[in-house]
């Protein structure tokens, strides 16, 4: 699977919220790059700002019909407002990117060279940060983030959660963006068999306005992170951790057991302060069987899923008949 930058469609998706004094600038930026390059439409996402944002976007859009807005109707977050855009959105590789003009639309062009080369997923690096960020706000834990998801996934990706990206449309058909999973896309998108790669790209600091980023966000991260991990691992067979769950309690529960069973009914030992002990082993029996039956029930409704809804296993690339076939 290959894209064609000659004749495919780019769709730039900018989530916005509360970014007036960066909007117009941030337009002039990116069709200044581009100019006639290339086929492109920039889709603002307004995300409920609060600020005269949308007003700006439509001041703009009204000069130049490659401009689309997708105003909603309350701030639901970065994942969500991208989702929205790459709904409405027509291109056949979509790129994101923050509108705090942080972002450098120079990089667009290097960002969408790899997809000609069949990758389908390519991660904005931000290799120099310098002074562009908050060391201890953002550079830290991003590092921090990055090392997890290397150490977790197994993915060789120096920055895999920057929200500079391009992918072909065909990954977010696969991959549904939902909560803050957008961070995760490039992993995802590996474990479902396309082909993610990174190129560096320039991180300016922020000029205007407040960031959005806070600190809550770090630990939303880490349990965004755990469920990639999850679904990696277990969404197929659900059955494998909770089973693996179940047979641990289970034979820790039926060991403790048998070492009372042996000590009362066979070396006659007296077990009168060991009941606390012998209640336990009997609750990590009971515990052994309820991760079983959670395992297979998961693992039924897994199965549903798959069968009722033809949810795919698989991604083909690409098929070729043979013209001797014909």
């Amino acid at each position: 699977m290959k894209y064609a930058a000659e004749k495919g469609k780019i769709s730039i998706i900018i989530p916005v919220f509360n970014e007036e004094e960066t909007l117009t600038k941030l337009y002039e930026e990116i069709t200044n790059t581009l100019k006639k390059t290339i086929q492109y439409e920039i889709i603002f996402v307004n995300d409920g700002s609060t600020d005269e944002s949308l007003a700006v976007l439509k001041k703009i859009s009204s000069q130049d019909d490659r401009i689309k807005i997708v105003s909603l109707l309350s701030n639901y977050g970065q994942s969500n407002a991208t989702a929205a855009g790459i709904e409405y959105s027509e291109g056949d590789v979509i790129v994101t990117m923050d509108s705090d003009l942080q972002h450098d639309p120079e990089d667009i062009l290097s960002l969408i060279e790899p997809l000609k080369n069949g990758y389908h997923v390519v991660c904005g690096w931000r290799k120099e940060r310098n002074a562009s960020d908050s060391l201890i706000k953002k550079v830290i834990p991003s590092k921090i983030s990055n090392w997890l998801i290397r150490s977790l996934t197994n993915q060789k990706l120096e920055d895999s959660t920057g929200g500079m990206r391009a992918f072909v449309r065909k990954v977010v058909e696969v991959i549904p963006l939902y909560g803050e999973m957008h961070r995760y896309l490039p992993i995802l998108a590996a474990w479902k068999g396309f082909k993610v790669t990174e190129v560096p790209i320039h991180i300016r600091k922020r000029v205007s306005g407040k960031t959005k980023y806070t600190y809550t966000r770090i630990f939303r991260g880490f349990l965004d992170l755990l469920t990639v991990k999850f679904f990696i691992t277990y969404s197929a067979r659900p059955i494998h951790i909770f089973g693996m769950l179940g047979m641990v309690s289970l034979l820790c529960g039926m060991s403790i057991t048998l070492y009372f069973v042996i000590q009362k009914f066979i070396l006659g030992a007296h077990l009168s302060n060991d009941i606390p002990t012998v209640l336990f082993g009997f609750v990590m029996i009971l515990l052994g069987i309820l991760f079983l039956g959670f395992g297979f029930i998961a693992d039924m409704i897994s199965y549903d899923a798959i069968s009722s809804q033809r949810r795919e296993t698989f991604i083909v690339d690409s098929i070729t008949v043979s013209s001797s076939s014909q």
